[in-house]
């Protein structure tokens, strides 16, 4: 990743923490494993926002990064609304792996692979998989970033016998393209369900919010061209910072664009 692409994401991400009223931003080793850039490359970055005034660094275990005109003792009817930036706009109507997505849509982006391994396949997943009762599945728990900061906590299930040895690949990138290339597999439809869902202790955890902030809970199962499925994942998506988009046609033909929206909140 290129330095200017580095330094626009990360004054995008300063951007997004001052509407949150959020002062810290994320150390060094972690901006550069968000943006997959080298640490030298966000050192540099953050010297300039620092030489602009924007951010202020402190030396010692409680250092870092810190924004400049932040105020942390807000209360909450002062707090710009959370996510009352730039959303990521997910569409209904196409299949897209999420950095095509974000690409197209001017954010960087970013992969950390909390856990893979080989596990027994929950009920769910045996049954849409129809896979015998010794059959194991490789289960891949990855945390996607847009602009250095969480989007979405994403599980995934898919037999290991069609997928062998899947765990010991790169699995940072897009996981359908590394299934194209590497075992010839292609998607030929997907199917999702969408429900509203409040975030548990350990994914709050994991994508920085507090304990029971909304989210958008996406179970995604995949067909390839064959019709045969080979996917069931469940992506959990941070409400405040996704918005879903489809288009529908109507008798006459003509085709409108919507926006989704559940319970007052704009979805991802």
């Amino acid at each position: 990743m290129s330095y200017e692409e580095v330094h626009q994401a990360i004054l995008r991400l300063a951007e997004e923490m001052v509407a949150r009223a959020q002062p810290k931003l994320p150390s060094e080793r972690e901006l550069a494993a968000r943006l997959s850039a080298s640490r030298t490359t966000v050192r540099r970055a953050l010297a300039d926002l620092e030489d602009r005034g924007m951010i202020r660094r402190v030396q010692g275990r409680a250092g870092g990064a810190f924004l400049n005109g932040v105020d942390t003792c807000k209360g909450p009817e002062q707090v710009t609304v959370m996510g009352s930036g730039r959303k990521v706009q997910r569409s209904l109507n196409r299949v897209s792996s999420v950095p095509d997505m974000l690409k197209s849509q001017g954010f960087t982006t970013g992969t950390r692979v909390i856990a893979a391994s080989l596990e027994p396949a929950p009920a769910p997943v045996a049954r849409f998989l129809h896979l015998a009762g010794t059959e194991l599945v490789a289960s891949i728990l990855r945390v996607r970033f847009a602009d250095g900061d969480s989007l979405s906590l994403e599980r995934m299930y898919v037999s290991s016998r069609r997928f062998p040895a899947l765990i010991e690949s790169n699995l940072e990138g897009s996981m359908y393209q590394l299934f194209e290339t590497r075992f010839g597999v292609t998607v030929g439809q997907v199917e999702e369900m969408i429900e509203a869902a409040a975030a548990p202790p350990q994914v709050a955890a994991l994508l920085g919010l507090s304990d029971g902030d909304p989210l958008l809970k996406l179970t995604r199962m995949a067909f390839d061209s064959d019709g045969t499925p080979f996917e069931y994942s469940i992506d959990l998506f941070r409400s405040d910072r996704t918005r879903l988009t489809v288009q529908t046609s109507n008798p006459a033909g003509r085709v409108r664009s919507t926006t989704a929206r559940s319970s007052g909140l704009e979805a991802c």
